[in-house]
């Protein structure tokens, strides 16, 4: 890139931005920090960076900016000295680089003004990584305010969600900054937040990731995702330095849908990015309407199955309880029977919708089982969670008030419940929830039906 595009892309960025060389002598400073600290632009880049700290914190703030030069640190919180002689608290964090061939640290510093008339004045200090957030939710102590610049909050849940994946700032800021008006931007910084992000409640609709990271590299990455069957559609594109064909051949035999070499160009990237988040959409798409069932409306067997298998996973890697209803129509024979198929067919819609309306978070799930069965998943729902949703269900349908003369349960169309719940483990399979469910269903209808009962 060249130095006036880099002047250009760093001016965009709202927080602060400074780049030093080995000696401490700033070369660069962008608008943002010059009207935060209130010198010129000439003050500034005739400083040495120590003396915008507080001079009695003058040999903690050396020894970190020497330790962050070395690699030894990434990061630390500190405060400006303004022109004005008062104080401007902010975390600071670097990476490597060159400006001009030379060998310089560049440096964003986060204004913690705000969060300063509540928490005490930040001292040097290494900091600790966010353990739910991404890696640019970087954090000092525990309580400190967490950095939210990278969270969704405010977003439009309509856009496509693009994960990043990079263990450098600067790409994760330069391809945060060039897609955010088009996408819901999501990053980590290793290979092990992303496999988080990526098997979360909100997944990325593509993923931009690097090949060379410690902890994980990306090829692993790839390889996790694909093993994965909540993950392993998502798009993966690949941006690496590496520039071998035999690289490039093992990453598409991994199953990644681009490989992009740095350095790269924005324009192309976005224009990537945006034919394959289209042609996922028109897969989702296809997928969608194989997965539903086409009397009642409502997700079919298969796509029960699909899911079922990807909130098992979930709940057992995150340690918490998956339930199972399994609902069947009171004697529906009896009633199919006597109103004719046609009458049968509109009650078994009503009944389904009903069940979906009535299921009041996204996560869950309900779908037509076959004939006049129908089951639900509950995630992160205890064995009470699931009786009581079961009730609600079963309130639902009676308050229809479909009539039904032939019924020996009640004068209208009920339903009987069973409700399964397991705290997923090696102990346990997702064979044997299904089973419970299914038995505790046989026991509602064995003890008179119309009711919940649990295994």
């Amino acid at each position: 890139m060249e130095e006036f595009d880099m002047r250009d892309f760093l001016e965009t960025i709202k927080d602060m931005i400074f780049i030093v060389n080995r000696e401490g002598k700033l070369l660069y400073t962008n608008t943002a920090l010059i009207e935060k600290l209130g010198y010129s632009h000439e003050e500034l880049t005739e400083m040495h960076i120590l003396a915008m700290t507080v001079p009695d914190k003058m040999d903690e703030a050396e020894k970190a900016f020497g330790d962050m030069f070395v690699g030894k640190r990434e990061s630390a919180t500190l405060s400006l000295v303004r022109k004005d002689g008062t104080l401007l608290p902010g975390k600071t964090r670097v990476w490597h680089g060159k400006w001009n061939n030379e060998p310089c640290i560049f440096g964003i510093v986060k204004d913690l003004s705000k969060e300063h008339r509540i928490f005490p004045s930040p001292s040097l200090d290494t900091p600790r990584i966010h353990p739910e957030g991404s890696g640019m939710n970087w954090r000092e102590k525990p309580g400190s305010p967490k950095d939210t610049s990278c969270e969704l909050r405010g977003k439009d849940i309509s856009k496509p969600r693009v994960l990043i994946v990079d263990d450098q700032l600067f790409n994760l800021k330069l391809l945060e900054n060039a897609l955010k008006e088009d996408y819901i931007v999501m990053t980590a910084a290793n290979g092990v937040e992303a496999l988080e992000q990526a098997t979360g409640k909100s997944q990325p609709d593509i993923i931009l990731l690097d090949v060379i990271m410690p902890v994980m590299n990306g090829y692993e990455v790839c390889i996790r995702l694909r093993e994965m069957p909540e993950t392993r559609d998502i798009p993966v594109i690949l941006l690496t330095a590496l520039k071998n064909e035999k690289n490039e051949e093992y990453a598409l035999q991994l199953g990644v849908v681009d490989y992009i070499t740095k350095p790269f160009s924005l324009p192309i990237i976005k224009g990537r990015i945006k034919n394959h988040v289209e042609q996922k959409k028109y897969r989702d798409r296809q997928r969608e309407n194989s997965y539903m069932d086409e009397l009642t409306q409502i997700a079919n067997r298969r796509k029960f199955n699909e899911s079922v298998a990807i909130e098992w996973n979930r709940a057992r890697r995150n340690g918490s309880y998956l339930s199972v209803l399994m609902i069947d129509a009171d004697l529906f024979k009896k009633y199919n029977d006597f109103y004719g198929h046609l009458e049968g067919d509109n009650c078994l819609y009503k009944i389904a919708q009903t069940l979906k309306l009535n299921l009041k978070r996204s996560s869950d799930l309900v779908a037509r089982w076959g004939g006049e069965e129908f089951a639900c998943i509950l995630t992160d729902t205890d064995r009470i969670g699931a009786i009581l949703v079961g009730e609600r269900l079963r309130k639902a349908i009676v308050n229809l008030n479909i009539p039904s003369q032939v019924s020996d349960v009640d004068r209208v169309v009920t339903v009987s419940v069973g409700a399964a719940t397991m705290l997923p483990s090696d102990d346990n399979s997702l064979e044997e929830l299904l089973q419970k469910a299914d038995l505790a269903l046989y026991k509602a209808k064995k003890s008179g039906r119309n009711r919940v009962c649990s295994a």
